[in-house]
């Protein structure tokens, strides 16, 4: 070593004769400087000056510089003119206290090539005493293909932890979680540093070991690569949501698992889509069943009775006794009430189907809301033309019709109401209950001006009077106005 120290230049690659005794292990020259070139990493050594006295084949080849080149240059020519002042600092602070390190921990360094291309670096230190003074022995070592390899890594994480499914790897052997993205920690709300180390039987509690092992079975020996399921995952604060899993081994070479991949989605949203979906085919068909009723009332019921009727007054015409006559036109009138009691109904039955629309279907959609105020349902009887009925009119009849109501849940402590709209002369409209009677702190207050109030805007009149059987009768009629 001191014949190196003491050597007038630094020494070169054995083909120009630069090699010098390094050690008196045994090794020859040659056989050290092959170990030298045959390293991985660069290795450089510099004076305390910051002069070149050895570098190695790799050395060469990751600056793209001869041997030549480099011996007895600054080591700062290696480095990007911008990082050269920074580092001859460093190199100072090094001299002061030299001791093996890595160079820059926690920061990217780099390197500048021979053609001015620069690339990514690690860099170790280590100090060298010798009788020529202080030497620096620097391994250096390309970190391009690894830090694109990190941030390879770290885009599949992102894209992984962007998307909402679970997505965690399990140990094969101890079933313990040895990655969980963001999407598993929002889904069982348990930190990443939680559920590392957790295992799947923690947050799964449909399974006990036994049968997770039975459901893993197929793939541990190899019958299958991947099983999909639904169970239960329990969230931290102890509620269990529904979820599709898809699990998947990964093997070693020998053909077993290391490690499973489980990916989880919340199907909670899914499932009561699919509940409601079910809910409005239930409807469609009682939809489909009323409008069948419904239908069959109109074209076969109601005809068959308007066909009695007029047979039956047909008949009257010709019968001479006066009772006899009587009883039949009484006949008649009740065939004529029943089919508008029919019709109603059938009114009805497209109001609670959800269909129809216009004036008729506003009436029977306020009466059916009123239903929960009443406590049961009021009847609706239409006659005349309803749906021609003006919207001006339409705009007073509804908001007194629903007051009406209303006035009967608060006042009338009644068990039937009766609604009955009427729009061959003009409109009228009728609510009829079998309550207590109307109170007479009641008679005029603000409810009932409010109704012949809007009577009066369409010069018409509005009047609640008691029935003789009981109850009270509300009469609001207003002429056709356009």
């Amino acid at each position: 070593m001191q014949e190196e120290a003491q050597a007038s230049g630094p020494p070169g690659p054995p083909a120009t004769g630069a090699v010098r005794p390094l050690s008196d292990t045994g090794l020859s020259d040659e056989a050290v400087w092959s170990l030298l070139d045959a390293l991985p990493d660069a290795i450089v050594m510099v004076d305390e000056a910051g002069q070149i006295l050895l570098v190695n084949r790799q050395t060469e080849a990751l600056f793209r510089y001869d041997r030549s080149d480099l011996l007895g240059r600054s080591v700062e020519g290696l480095l990007p003119e911008r990082l050269r002042e920074v580092h001859r600092a460093h190199r100072a602070r090094y001299r002061a206290e030299p001791r093996v390190r890595s160079m820059g921990a926690g920061l990217t360094l780099f390197g500048r090539r021979g053609d001015g291309s620069e690339f990514p670096v690690e860099v170790s230190l280590s100090p060298l005493q010798t009788a020529g003074g202080l030497r620096v022995v620097a391994a250096v070592r390309d970190m391009t293909e690894r830090l694109e390899f990190e941030a390879e890594t770290r885009t599949v994480i992102e894209m992984l932890d962007a998307t909402r499914d679970g997505v965690l790897i399990l140990d094969a052997d101890t079933l313990r979680f040895t990655y969980v993205n963001q999407g598993a920690i929002e889904q069982v709300g348990y930190s990443r540093d939680e559920l590392i180390g957790m295992t799947m039987l923690q947050i799964a509690p449909e399974f006990d070991e036994q049968r997770l092992r039975e459901l893993l079975g197929p793939l541990e020996r190899g019958e299958a690569t991947s099983t999909t399921f639904t169970t239960m995952h329990r969230h931290r604060d102890g509620t269990d949501r529904p979820v599709e899993i898809i699990l998947e081994a990964r093997m070693n070479e020998d053909g077993r698992p290391h490690s499973y991949v489980k990916i989880v989605r919340d199907i909670s949203e899914r499932l009561a889509a699919e509940l409601l979906l079910r809910q409005a085919e239930q409807d469609l068909l009682m939809l489909e069943d009323r409008e069948r009723i419904a239908r069959d009332l109109h074209d076969i019921v109601i005809q068959k009775l308007f066909a009695a009727g007029m047979s039956v007054q047909a008949v009257t015409a010709r019968v001479s006794d006066p009772e006899s006559a009587r009883r039949l036109a009484t006949v008649v009138d009740d065939l004529d009430q029943t089919i508008r009691e029919i019709r109603s109904v059938i009114f009805s039955l497209h109001a609670e189907g959800g269909g129809g629309s216009g004036l008729r279907s506003e009436i029977l959609r306020i009466v059916t809301e009123e239903r929960h105020v009443l406590g049961f349902p009021a009847r609706v009887h239409f006659d005349g033309t309803i749906d021609t009925i003006s919207d001006k009119i339409a705009g007073e009849l509804l908001p007194t019709l629903r007051e009406a109501l209303s006035n009967v849940a608060r006042h009338a402590d009644a068990s039937a109401v009766e609604v009955f709209v009427d729009g061959s002369d003009g409109v009228t409209l009728r609510v009829l209950d079998n309550g207590c009677g109307l109170p007479t702190e009641t008679a005029g207050g603000n409810g009932l001006r409010n109704l012949a109030e809007r009577a009066a805007r369409l010069g018409g009149t509005s009047s609640v009077a008691a029935r003789p059987d009981g109850g009270t009768v509300l009469e609001w009629h207003v002429p056709n106005v356009g």
